[in-house]
C-alpha cells in the first residue's frame, strides 16, 4: 500500500459514512456508520500504526470519536 492509495481509501470510507447519513438519516444509518467506523479504525491501525501513510492522523482519530460518539446516543424510536 502506498500513500495515496491510503490516503483514497481513507476518504473514501469517510464519503461513504457522510453519504449514509445523509441519504438514510442517522437513525437508519446507525448500523452500518458504525460498522465503517470500525473498519477506518481497523484499516489505520493497520495500515498508518507509524504514522507513516499519514502524519495528520489525529485527524481521522478526531472524526471516528466524534462520529462514535454522535451515532452511539442515536436511538430507534420504533
Amino acid at each position: 500500500m502506498n500513500k495515496e492509495t491510503y490516503q483514497a481509501m481513507i476518504r473514501g470510507l469517510k464519503a461513504t459514512i457522510i453519504e449514509k447519513e445523509v441519504v438514510f438519516g442517522e437513525v437508519d444509518a446507525k448500523n452500518d456508520v458504525l460498522g465503517l467506523l470500525d473498519l477506518l479504525e481497523d484499516l489505520d491501525q493497520f495500515w498508518n500504526s507509524e504514522e507513516d501513510m499519514d502524519l495528520n492522523a489525529s485527524d481521522l482519530h478526531t472524526f471516528i470519536e466524534a462520529a462514535r460518539k454522535r451515532y452511539s446516543e442515536v436511538r430507534h424510536d420504533g
